[in-house]
């Protein structure tokens, strides 16, 4: 069957035979993960499964499974994942922990709104098992048919643990990465141990060398690429995971530009922080352009107008890079800058915990999703249901128009474990019935001062409500505002562009704005209030990218996987925001 194209409709219902489709799919997945994970650890003694095991036996898999196997959290496994961290790491101790056999790395998810980070081991699968992962990579790997390719993602690894036996000594290191550099890697086949010569190489199709992939400074990596991808006239698409990274890659480019642009005039690397030692890497790539240099500072339009990027490469046609969610603020930004004749295309929805759809119909750029289901077994929860494991749904029950909480049985060895995104049923693939679905926001990300609930997908559309009347808001987060009482919402705004002269107006707007559309944050605003109106403070230009570079810098991370969360409540990122403020709006006109 061709893949689906703008006019490929979106099926709402299911016929008979797509339902056993996905019944013989999902009870397959299903019945691998039991049968490969029954030998593990987890399975064998986690108080989790406990009833699992004992009705297994009587009931069938998949009965015992839906029946028997409650809703999880990452508290269920973290005295588990704790062993990795044990010095000394013993084999013993961590083989057959989660899945069979040792990880191949381990996954890190530093905690954006303030949590602890968090680690997911990750194993080899056979390639049955690994469809999902597969058609991810393809995604996010340069693609030799549509040209030279700038596409930007990180290698590095914070450390590696050594596992330990009496016998043999140190039978593993495992390393710890995020989880896009971990999959990139064993997808390409690029193991660690083959870094000093990985470090030299070009990949076909890429236009910069993969030195810059270990590059630990955010804004230094970015700008390895900008270089690269601006000496290459013929460069045909960026591929950068999230469209964040590309805004933040474009700003760099703005601000560094005659540095860029004397560089590849001249052919020598930019003398930049956080190197280490991969400057001899990258130089050996970079040679004098002198009449591309020429091309370049005879652009006939100024920087940052509309579309200017397609007079830097006029055969740039597409922009890769997940810009659904809270990563969309930045999509009027970057239309601009691109024109209407560059596309802006999502690539993959996934997460540290698992791979779970890839863009459908990618040039509608309309963040539809197709959940393949192949490596893991995907289900449901309700979100207007109570929030256990009797209300799961599965993909052939599902509602079109519906909200659901995803819930993950893993491969690498999770079980019914709470993913917290919440997504919406749009339809079904009419080639096999597999759910479209629309990212809509983090279930646990509720913005609270009194007792009053206001959901993540609420504040932006309370942002989007101010358009008229601050401008264009590029990105933004939301604290609680306690330097008065009662305390209040907080909102921090980056914008694309000038102030607008009703910007004084903004926290009375959004406090109308929030009464109107939210009844327990309009009831604790009445009489004795306990929510005063928000306060809204102006960040200055670059901020949230910024921020990006000092999460990763504070991690120890690879680039392009740092979120800027809607609702801050950590102290620190709070008091950092606070401290790029550049105008608080309130009442009266504003210079």
């Amino acid at each position: 069957m061709a893949p689906p194209s703008l006019t490929t409709p979106v099926s709402q219902t299911l016929s008979a035979q797509q339902v056993d489709q996905r019944k013989k799919q999902t009870h397959g997945v299903l019945n691998y993960i039991i049968n490969a994970n029954s030998i593990t650890k987890y399975f064998l003694d986690a108080p989790l499964l406990s009833k699992f095991r004992a009705e297994r036996g009587r009931d069938g898999d998949w009965n015992a499974f839906t029946q028997s196997v409650p809703l999880s959290t990452y508290d269920d496994y973290q005295p588990y994942i704790s062993r990795f961290m044990d010095d000394p790491c013993r084999q013993a101790s961590v083989e057959n922990l989660l899945a069979p056999g040792l990880p191949t790395f381990i996954a890190t998810s530093s905690g954006t709104s303030g949590g602890a980070a968090k680690y997911y081991p990750k194993y080899t699968h056979p390639e049955h098992a690994s469809q999902a992962t597969l058609a991810s990579m393809v995604t996010l790997n340069a693609d030799a048919e549509r040209g030279a390719a700038c596409v930007v993602f990180s290698l590095r690894h914070t450390h590696t643990m050594d596992v330990f036996n009496d016998a043999q000594g140190v039978v593993k290191k495992i390393p710890f990465s995020l989880a896009s550099a971990g999959t990139i890697r064993s997808y390409n086949g690029w193991a660690i141990e083959n870094d000093d010569e990985l470090v030299k190489m070009r990949p076909p199709g890429h236009v910069t060398p993969l030195a810059a992939a270990y590059i630990r400074p955010y804004d230094t990596s970015l700008l390895a690429h900008a270089l690269f991808a601006l000496a290459e006239r013929e460069l045909a698409y960026f591929n950068t995971l999230f469209i964040t990274v590309f805004s933040d890659l474009v700003r760099l480019i703005e601000r560094h530009w005659e540095e860029l642009v004397r560089a590849i005039e001249t052919g020598r690397m930019l003398e930049l922080d956080g190197l280490e030692g991969l400057g001899p890497h990258l130089q050996v790539h970079l040679t004098a352009r002198p009449g591309r240099a020429a091309e370049l500072r005879n652009i006939s339009v100024k920087r940052g107008s509309l579309g200017w990027l397609k007079q830097v490469w006029p055969n740039l046609s597409l922009v890769v890079g997940n810009a659904t969610g809270s990563f969309s603020a930045v999509l009027p930004r970057v239309r601009h800058h691109l024109g209407p004749t560059i596309a802006v295309q999502s690539a993959v929805y996934g997460s540290s915990e698992a791979w779970i759809g890839v863009s459908y119909r990618p040039e509608a750029g309309d963040g539809l999703y197709k959940v393949l289901g192949t490596d893991d077994v995907i289900e449901y929860l309700d979100i207007e249901q109570p929030e256990s494991s009797e209300f799961v749904a599965q993909s052939w029950d599902l509602v079109v128009g519906r909200k659901y909480e995803v819930i993950l049985t893993t491969r690498d060895g999770f079980w019914r474990y709470r993913l917290g995104d919440v997504i919406e049923i749009s339809g079904f693939a009419p080639e096999d019935g597999a759910p479209l679905v629309r990212f809509v926001e983090r279930r646990s990300a509720v913005m609270r001062v009194a007792s009053e609930f206001v959901s993540e997908a609420e504040l932006h559309k309370a942002v989007a409500s101010l358009a008229d009347v601050v401008g264009a808001v590029m990105e933004f987060s939301i604290v609680v505002d306690d330097r008065t009482f009662p305390r209040r919402y907080g909102f921090l705004l980056e914008l694309e562009g000038k102030l607008a002269p009703g910007a004084h107006t903004a926290p009375h707007r959004l406090h109308d704005y929030l009464c109107a559309t939210n009844d327990t944050y309009a009831r604790f605003t009445k009489g004795n209030s306990t929510i005063g109106v928000p306060s809204v403070r102006i960040v200055a230009p670059g901020t949230f990218g910024a921020y990006r570079s000092w999460r990763i810098q504070a991690s120890g991370s690879g680039g392009g996987q740092i979120k800027v969360p809607t609702i801050i409540y950590n102290p620190e990122t709070r008091d950092w925001l606070a401290g790029r403020v550049v105008k608080e709006l309130g009442e009266g006109p504003q210079a």
